[in-house]
Order: C-alpha cells, then sequence, then structure tokens
C-alpha cells in the first residue's frame, strides 16, 4: 500500500503542478460560461433578423391575417405584381420571401390547402415558414366551423385541460416533478460518463508515454506492476476530484456573489414590486416556480449522493482498469483509439439505452441495464431519482463491486506482462496467455 500511495502521489502532483492544467482548471469554467454566452447572443442576434414577407392573396380572406412584428415584416401586393416581385426576389436584400395565397375555387378552400406556395432566397427559417402555414390553417378553421354554424366562443369556452395528480401506492406520495427528476438523471449520468472518458483515457495515455520512454522499465525493478498501475488510477483520480472540487467551489462562490452584486445595484423595492406584479401578470410562472421548489425538497439527498459516489467510484476503477490495460498492450496513441471501442461501446449503450428509463424506470431495459456492470455505472444513476427498489440497487453494487475487482486483477494480469513488451502488437490469443500467466 505505501508504494501505491507513494506513485498515487507522483501522479497527483505531477499533473497538478503542470502550468497547462492550472490554466485550464481556472480557464474551464469561464471558457464554458463564454461559450454559452456566445451561443445565446448568437441566437438572440439571429432571431432579431427582421424578416420581410411580401404578401399576395388571390383569395383575399387573408390579407388581414398577417399582422407584422419585431420578427416578421408583412407587405400587401395584388396578384399582377406577383411576376415582378418574383424577378427581383433572388437579389434582393430587403424581401426574403413571398406567400402566395390562391383563389378559394371551390368554396371549401382544398385549393388553398393544396396550392399555396412560398418563395424564399434562402433566407427564411423553419419556424417561421410554420408561423405562415399556421396563419393560414388557423383562419381557414375558424371559416370552416362558421359554415358549419359552430359558435366559436361555445368552442374556445368548451376547451379542457386536465391536469392529472399521481400518486405512488408505494409510498402514498404524490409523484410530482418527472421533469425535474429526469434533468437531475441526465445531469448525473453526463457527469460520471464525461469523467470516466476523459480521465480513463489520462491513464491509458500515462502509460502509453512512460512505456515508450522506458521509464517504466526503471520503476518495474522496484515496484510491483500492480502497484504502479493502481497508483496511476488513484492518481488520477485525485486530479479529477481537486479539480471537480475546485469548479464546484468557483460555480458556487458565483451564485452566491450574484444576489449581492445584484443587490447594490437594484433597489429592493423595485424588486418587490417586480415580484408583485410577476404575481398578478402571470400567476402561472409563480405557481410554477413554487411547485419547482417543493419538488426539490422531497429528493432523496442522502441516498443520491452515496450513490452517485458509490457508481462514480466503481465506475472509474472499473474502466480505468480496462484503459491501464490497452495503454500497456500497445506502443503508440494511434494503437488505443482502436481499442478504445472496447470500453467505448457499452458505455454508449449505458447513456443512451438508459434514455428508455425515462419512459418506463421499472422495466426490463432499464432493469438489466443497471445490473449488467459494463453498463450499471451509467444507467443506475438515471433510476435513481426515480425511487429505485432498494433491493436492486444493493444487488447492482454488489455485481458492479465483484466486476471491478475481478476488472482489476485481470488488467495488473495484462499490466504486468505488457508493460515490457515493445515493437510488437498482441494478438488476443497472446494477451489471453498473459491473463493465465502464473508466476
Amino acid at each position: 500500500m505505501k508504494n501505491i500511495f507513494l506513485i498515487a502521489q507522483r501522479e497527483f502532483f505531477s499533473q497538478v503542478k503542470n502550468k497547462a492544467f492550472i490554466i485550464m482548471t481556472f480557464l474551464s469554467p469561464l471558457l464554458i460560461a463564454g461559450a454559452g454566452a456566445v451561443i445565446f447572443f448568437l441566437s438572440s442576434a439571429n432571431n432579431s433578423e427582421v424578416k420581410n414577407v411580401a404578401i399576395v392573396d388571390e383569395s383575399a380572406e387573408f390579407l388581414t391575417s398577417f399582422k407584422s412584428s419585431k420578427q416578421m415584416m408583412f407587405s400587401i401586393y395584388t396578384p399582377q405584381e406577383l411576376q415582378s416581385i418574383k424577378d427581383t426576389l433572388k437579389d434582393s436584400e430587403y424581401l426574403n420571401a413571398i406567400l402566395y395565397i390562391p383563389k378559394n375555387t371551390d368554396g371549401n378552400y382544398s385549393n388553398i390547402e393544396k396550392n399555396t406556395q412560398l418563395f424564399t432566397n434562402g433566407n427564411l427559417g423553419i419556424t417561421d415558414r410554420e408561423k405562415l402555414a399556421h396563419t393560414i390553417s388557423d383562419k381557414i378553421e375558424k371559416h370552416k366551423q362558421l359554415k358549419a354554424g359552430i359558435n366559436l366562443v361555445d368552442l374556445d369556452s368548451s376547451k379542457a385541460r386536465v391536469n392529472i395528480n399521481v400518486y405512488n401506492v408505494k409510498d402514498g406520495k404524490e409523484d410530482t416533478g418527472v421533469e425535474l427528476k429526469i434533468a437531475l438523471s441526465i445531469f448525473l449520468t453526463y457527469i460520471i460518463f464525461m469523467f470516466v472518458m476523459i480521465y480513463g483515457v489520462k491513464v491509458m495515455r500515462s502509460v502509453v508515454e512512460e512505456k515508450n520512454n522506458r521509464v517504466v522499465e526503471i520503476i518495474i525493478s522496484s515496484v510491483k506492476p500492480f502497484d504502479l498501475m493502481m497508483g496511476k488510477i488513484l492518481g488520477t483520480t485525485l486530479v479529477a476530484v481537486t479539480q471537480f472540487a475546485i469548479w464546484i467551489a468557483m460555480t458556487m462562490s458565483l451564485l452566491l456573489a450574484f444576489p449581492v452584486l445584484a443587490s447594490s445595484r437594484i433597489d429592493q423595492a423595485q424588486i418587490m414590486m417586480n415580484q408583485t406584479q410577476m404575481a398578478e401578470t402571470n400567476p402561472d410562472m409563480m405557481h410554477k416556480v413554487t411547485e419547482i421548489s417543493e419538488v426539490l425538497l422531497t429528493f432523496n439527498y442522502p441516498l443520491i449522493i452515496f450513490t452517485f459516489i458509490a457508481y462514480f467510484v466503481l465506475g472509474y476503477l472499473f474502466y480505468s482498469s480496462v484503459f491501464a490495460a490497452i495503454g500497456s498492450a500497445v506502443d503508440n496513441d494511434t494503437d488505443t483509439q482502436q481499442f478504445t471501442y472496447f470500453p467505448l461501446v457499452p458505455m454508449m449503450i449505458g447513456l443512451y439505452g438508459s434514455m428508455t428509463t425515462f419512459e418506463n424506470p421499472d422495466g426490463p431495459v432499464a432493469f438489466w441495464l443497471s445490473m449488467i456492470p459494463l453498463t450499471s455505472p451509467i444507467s443506475m444513476i438515471t433510476r435513481i431519482p426515480f425511487d429505485v427498489p432498494m433491493w436492486q440497487l444493493a444487488l447492482s453494487l454488489f455485481l458492479l463491486l465483484i466486476s471491478t475487482i475481478f476488472m482489476v486483477y485481470v488488467a495488473s494480469k495484462i499490466y504486468r506482462i505488457g508493460i515490457l513488451i515493445y515493437g510488437k502488437k498482441p494478438t488476443v490469443k497472446e494477451i489471453i496467455k498473459w491473463i493465465n500467466y502464473k508466476n
């Protein structure tokens, strides 16, 4: 154990003291926030562009239906002007599209439904096109309803929206906040997936680098291969935990500092007045905020934190052992890319296969993905917010623990011999021999 801790300490400090690590640790959250701000700005800038659409309505029934807004301006033209406008559309910097509505020849709008045309110069998005189609469809529906003698006021009042209150008979509580549970599941799942991939690959590349530099030949003379492998894995784990801890601390600091900065610039009375106005003008939004707060308080946070840490650690040890074995069996980064698919494929199956659990958290797909050790570190996390039976959680952890111990053992056998093999790509048959080799 002493050698393992010494190697872990060396691996930890060799990475933490690296200037690139220090810079990227503090710069990454800012880059992510900056990227988000840029995306938001670009989206806002893209939506702020005013689209100009010419309306040519031969039926003369939709002229008042198209109302200009900040995003879209409408101009009405006669059918006689259609061809001249089409001729100028291609090179026009002002006009984006021409909407042509034919005559209502049969009185039932079937001609309009089939033959309405939109001419664009490529600057009209799918959302804008859907808005135009919806405006025409909505007007036709109302015309047909009036023609059929349907009172539109009575029709609107007859519409209903049923809100089903779901109760879980297992715990006798109301089952609410499904959207929040899904969001939490996705967030935790992607953290584990990204952690295992990024830092598992770091272990693999570290092994390949030391193998190519022949440094491992010196180290292996005084340290057992198993101790060296575990030291690297644990050292990289500490690096990752340190990095995540700094990111969490920075995030929490910003969240705590933001209200203070905001309060120094905004009058508290104005905030209270805005909140009161929001409650009066949009009571549904205030109700939604209250509902979200209540749902967040119902989560079993101790169980979620314990389960996340357990699968986080075991899943990382499981796959890092695989990455270490791959790194010891090859000579360069090019060869590692071929073998990376072996750990990547089951992780991808666990990640995207788990999305089916949102429809049926207790279904057979969710159950088996959360039991098989290759996928359980990712798949079980998606089920935790949905109250997994304790016996399933215990069985899944037990299977993952046993499989992790077995994988570490197998990886150490491959690592012990592969770390000293140079200039030769081992076959599957040779790797099996390494595993079965006895001292």
